[in-house]
């Protein structure tokens, strides 16, 4: 019985650890008739204060959003001004705001809270504010979730505030540009439960009434939509990280207390400590390493990056780095604005992958990315991975899987081949970590310091790929004169907004003695290459490692090399059930073989036959990638298909 029970969990394991789906849906999941007011309410008096102390004193409950206590903020006034403004939904009921100790009137509005003083305040004074409020958070923006967990029998509360909710249950200052400089979160539930937070927890005092307080403190930067709690029916699972550079970092978990529940997800919550030792490796030691890093187990679909504890729903192998990436690339250097969320979700995402070249096996890796490319690929309408200015507060655009996500981690990809150093290539993304260190930035912060570092022109590069939209099409021709290999690649493009890609691309030329893989760099819509080879040539592949997005992730066509007519074409590419096979006159009644590859090289079914029409039933192969090759008349032909 135990042997099964370990199957299965395997079997578990490997499912969260396979899973395709967007690990952050949730984000854009809001009904957007629905979102926060915020999304369209921005106030210029927010500027005119820098807020750098939050404590939060909440009483908490597992069974409910109700939440009571009072909200202590310090800040620094930048400018002259009569009217302080904080930002909270109307939802939430304030008794009563004090300002430096002093009970003070204040104005309420849907989305707001104000106090307009007799006399102005000049710039550089202090302010202390203490506001003591209570209610229920407006539920369907998700700034606070109760949901019970079938599975384990325990019921949960937890807050998710990114991008526009915090506001719903905290007064606050919804600004990505202020990060808050230290934070203290007290919580206070029945002390049967255990409420998680942002940060060290510092005491846990017991209370009147079978009540305890949890009480968190931080002393990082951090934004306002990252501040969190979380309280449940918990236990403590804690374990250490040790990577290089402290003696350890606390990795402290707050799982269902419910039996099997801790063994159920242990191997993957110890997966952490080696997530942790390899992203301090590549991108600079973890960020918070004085306080912890952890997790809190909610019913959320999916997880959220609250600074030093993240708030998720499993423990997914891949879910577990993007979150834990977002310590690094989202939390410890944020967007400078929600159009340029590619500095957090397109990091993160890259990071799923990172895990997986260095943890597990190049399969698992070329597999993420083959997966990657066909989400990208599946989409009919392009865009940019750059937010444009009129979709910036729509949370449907900022969190597309297919382009904030997935795009945004395959472009890191070809930059990581455009630069074909690694050791450079990582080392400039630690430069760029320790310039923003606790601050915001753009894309163009993150190409500013990538060109200094490198010492490479990356307009193109961000043009064609954050800016552009669309993918490269490969169209190659190539004959062979004595030892000579004229190579002709006639690019197009899929959308006409970007007429051109500028980059290196790979090409394997199949020949009589092997292969040859060639970098070439394409600077305009049709070039001709001379390549010396003296080897007959019997085919080609573009792009045989997927570093670049493109079509089919290879070549649109090769052409033969007598007479420049493709001697077969294949269709329908995607294809679901057959994938269909015409020879030309040429071949006929010529013996063909027909391999169908994966993208790992393996040969996946062979077919040889004289016939000039054949189909090839695909209805039993996984969604993804795969080559065709067909050999004949001692030529070589290889495209690449997508199976749907």
């Amino acid at each position: 019985m135990k042997n099964l029970f370990t199957l299965i969990i395997s079997l578990i394991s490997f499912v969260a650890f396979s899973q395709s789906t967007n690990p952050e849906s949730f984000k854009s999941g809001r009904k957007s008739s629905l979102k926060s007011d915020i999304n369209i309410y921005y106030n210029t008096l927010l500027d005119n204060y820098d807020l750098h102390f939050v404590k939060l004193d909440l009483e908490v409950s597992d069974q409910t959003t109700y939440i009571s206590g009072n909200a202590m903020l310090h800040l620094t006034t930048v400018a002259n001004f009569d009217t302080l403004l904080f930002d909270l939904k109307s939802e939430m009921i304030v008794d009563s705001m004090l300002i430096n100790d002093n009970k003070v009137s204040f104005e309420r509005t849907s989305s707001t809270l104000k106090h307009i003083f007799d006399t102005p305040i000049n710039q550089n004074k202090e302010i202390k504010v203490q506001i003591f409020y209570r209610g229920i958070p407006y539920e369907i923006g998700g700034g606070v979730t109760n949901k019970y967990n079938s599975q384990w029998s325990k019921s949960s509360t937890w807050t998710l505030s990114e991008s526009f909710h915090a506001y719903e249950w905290w007064p606050c200052k919804q600004v990505l540009s202020d990060k808050i400089d230290s934070t203290y979160i007290f919580l206070t539930c029945n002390a049967d439960c255990m409420a998680g937070s942002n940060g060290l927890l510092t005491n846990v005092v017991d209370l009147p009434e079978s009540k305890k307080r949890y009480e968190w403190k931080t002393n990082y930067p951090m934004n306002y939509y990252l501040l969190s709690f979380a309280v449940a029916e918990y236990q403590d699972y804690s374990i250490y990280a040790k990577p290089e550079g402290v003696d350890s970092v606390l990795v402290q978990n707050f799982i269902f207390n419910s039996s099997g529940c801790l063994d159920y997800y242990k191997t993957n919550i110890d997966s952490t400590i080696d997530f942790i030792e390899l992203f301090s490796d590549k991108f600079g030691l973890y960020p918070f390493s004085e306080e912890k890093y952890g997790h809190c187990l909610t019913s959320l679909g999916g997880g959220m990056e609250h600074q030093t504890m993240t708030t998720l729903g499993n423990f997914g192998y891949t879910l577990v780095a993007h979150e834990l990436g977002h310590m690094w690339f989202g939390d410890y250097v944020t967007c400078a604005s929600w159009q340029d969320i590619w500095i957090n979700e397109g990091f993160a995402s890259y990071l799923e992958y990172i895990a997986l070249e260095n943890l597990k096996t190049e399969s698992d890796a070329s597999n993420w990315m083959s997966n990657a490319h066909e989400i990208i690929l599946s989409r009919q309408v392009p865009s940019s991975v750059y937010i444009p200015f009129e979709d910036a507060n729509n949370e449907n655009r900022i969190f597309s899987y297919a382009f904030s996500y997935k795009k945004g981690a395959a472009i890191l990809h070809t930059l990581r081949h455009e630069i074909n150093n690694d050791e450079l290539f990582f080392s400039s993304i630690k430069k760029y970590l320790s310039i923003y260190a606790d601050d915001v930035a753009t894309g163009d912060n993150f190409k500013e310091v990538m060109e200094t570092e490198t010492s490479i022109d990356l307009d193109p590069f961000f043009d064609q790929w954050y800016y552009g939209k669309g993918y490269p099409r490969f169209n190659i021709e190539y004959t062979q004169l004595n030892d000579t290999l004229f190579f002709t690649v006639n690019e197009k493009t899929s959308w006409p907004t970007t007429p051109l890609f500028q980059m290196h691309v790979d090409y394997t030329i199949y020949h009589e003695n092997g292969d040859t893989t060639l970098r070439l760099y394409q600077s305009k819509a049709s070039e001709t290459f001379e390549i010396p080879l003296k080897h007959k040539v019997s085919g080609v592949i573009v792009d045989p490692d997927n570093w670049i997005v493109n079509s089919s992730g290879t070549i649109d066509s090769v052409e033969s090399l007598n007479n420049n007519t493709s001697l077969f074409s294949f269709y329908p590419n995607p294809a679901t059930n057959n994938l269909y096979v015409d020879f030309n006159l040429k071949l006929h009644n010529e013996e063909k073989r027909i391999d169908i590859i994966d993208v790992n090289g393996r040969v996946i079914k062979t077919i040889k036959t004289q016939e000039d029409n054949i189909p090839i039933d695909v209805s039993r192969l996984s969604k993804g990638f795969y080559f065709i090759k067909v050999i004949s008349l001692n030529n070589t032909y290889s495209y690449k298909f997508l199976k749907q």
